[in-house]
């Protein structure tokens, strides 16, 4: 469940002013059924914007599976349907997906990683409010978990989404072709958590007070089992070893 009291990408003390329900949960998914309801959603969601996707991502991913890695859903009250998902990977136990595709820059060497994958949400009402939410669930999860950075690929228009959130341009312009993307030319962006709460204040970004100032009891996130997952064994980036974190 979440704690009230832990505000994602908080740095400078802000306390949230109010609690506001929303007509979805977000959780993390659990069973083989929830990766292939999520899986629907995506296949959905990337064919619609990206002719050919729906034959690259008609079946789950083994990222979806791997033992470091969290898909969280965003699942109806009305009726259960799953509205968006969204896929965390970090460094805790293996090299990031990313790394399979680049050589990162020498900026995260050393340091925790997430990267978020496969962000997909639902046309139509019920699902506004869906992104801000996994959103939202992404920062409280890095937060606790002890993440210094959150990376994302990106490519246009979709892009501007993170740099309205205060990712900075990790290739100086530059692009990558992400093999899973069918070769499509991809930025990457990346956030220090720590210093997210503190970005979007000062940016006066429009989601800054729902992000940090209110509380969400239906993000439901069972912090157990993402601390098991992210547990850290050693970070890739440099071979240093690190004590389990507990937070």
């Amino acid at each position: 469940m979440t704690d009230p009291d832990l505000i994602h990408g908080r740095s400078d003390g802000d306390l949230p002013t109010q609690t506001q329900t929303l007509p979805f949960r977000v959780r993390i998914a659990s069973s083989e059924e929830d990766i292939y309801r999520a899986v629907a959603v995506r296949t959905q969601a990337y064919g619609r914007h990206v002719p050919g996707m729906e034959l690259v991502l008609k079946d789950p991913e083994p990222d979806d599976y791997r033992e470091d890695a969290v898909l969280l859903i965003a699942e109806s009250k009305a009726d259960g349907q799953v509205l968006g998902s969204l896929r965390l990977i970090t460094n805790a136990r293996q090299p990031l997906h990313l790394e399979h595709e680049i050589e990162l820059p020498v900026l995260f060497r050393g340091h925790r990683l997430l990267e978020a994958w496969r962000l997909t949400v639902l046309n139509g009402e019920p699902a506004r409010m869906v992104a801000p939410a996994l959103y939202k669930s992404l920062f409280e999860l890095s937060v606790r978990s002890g993440i210094d950075y959150v990376l994302v690929a990106a490519r246009p228009p979709v892009d501007r989404i993170y740099r309205s959130m205060q990712f900075k341009d990790a290739l100086d312009g530059k692009k990558m072709a992400l093999s899973n993307t069918l070769n499509m030319p991809h930025g990457l962006y990346y956030i220090p958590v720590r210093e997210a709460g503190t970005l979007w204040r000062d940016a006066k970004w429009p989601l800054y007070p729902f992000m940090a100032l209110t509380r969400h009891p239906d993000i439901e996130i069972d912090h157990d089992v993402v601390r098991r997952r992210f547990q850290q064994v050693s970070l890739m980036n440099g071979g240093a070893t690190s004590c389990n974190i507990t937070l």
